[in-house]
């Protein structure tokens, strides 16, 4: 779907405009949907045209969408102002973003980055829950469809990987509404003001993969996200290996 079509609805959408919205860029994001900075009467908006193949195996768009506006009552993500009925698109307000590439060096952006997991975590909205195995599985089914060589590091661990999964799926982690993608990128907002963005791979699952993800993404160490939660040391190491070993597995599905 191209951008434009897409503001052909825009008299439609949840914010009261009188002139019909006009493209200032693209920003930038994730390989799966692409993302566009509009201006109507002043009021900046981000239109997110919808890849066909972003989603969780199993998942579907009204699972965000549902989740979204949830975290956006409880002021984690930013205001949905339309989605689009075949869920092609959607329209959010726009943040202001002074997220730095990389803001390790920022106390207040990382202790943001933390609460909001936490607060996501805390959640109570009706939303599947993510089978890591089956998840895993599929995703080797669909690069085992791709007729070509998958990657000989992924085939020596993937039975080793499913051994640890159940390993820490039976330490009885904690479990709540994760995120499940919080990289750098979905992170916007100010020192004083983060906010969440693309809830394509939320579910309930478990919380230690969400900061698993973080403490990869965002460059932490293991003290600073022992620190800021109360999770094991023997669960966060798992979890990150998983993490390292899914998005590996991501990236030959993808590719």
């Amino acid at each position: 779907m191209q951008a434009e079509n897409a503001i052909d609805s825009w008299r439609h959408w949840d914010a009261e405009l009188r002139t019909r919205p006009v493209i200032l860029g693209q920003l930038s994001g994730g390989r799966s949907n692409r993302s566009f900075l509009l201006d109507a009467d002043g009021m900046r908006m981000v239109l997110r045209l919808n890849g066909e193949d972003s989603m969780l195996p199993g998942s579907d768009r009204s699972n965000e969408i549902t989740i979204w506006r949830a975290a956006s009552a409880e002021d984690i993500a930013p205001p949905l102002l339309h989605v689009d009925g075949q869920h092609r698109f959607l329209v959010s307000s726009y943040i202001d973003n002074k997220l730095p590439t990389k803001p390790l060096s920022n106390s207040k952006f990382i202790d943001q980055a933390f609460g909001l997991l936490n607060q996501c975590h805390q959640l109570d909205v009706g939303a599947p829950s993510i089978d890591y195995i089956s998840h895993i599985e599929q995703y080797w089914q669909i690069a085992e469809r791709k007729n070509q060589a998958v990657n000989p590091a992924l085939q020596q661990h993937r039975e080793s990987m499913q051994r640890l999964l159940k390993e820490l799926i039976d330490s009885n982690p904690q479990t709540g509404l994760c995120h499940h993608d919080p990289v750098v990128a979905n992170f916007v907002g100010t020192p004083n003001k983060l906010y969440l963005i693309d809830w394509e791979y939320a579910a309930h699952g478990l919380t230690v993969m969400d900061y698993a993800a973080l403490g990869i993404e965002w460059e932490l160490n293991d003290t600073t996200i022992l620190a800021q939660t109360n999770i094991e040391p023997d669960s966060l190491n798992m979890a990150k290996t998983l993490y390292q070993y899914l998005c590996t597995l991501w990236e030959e599905v993808t590719i």
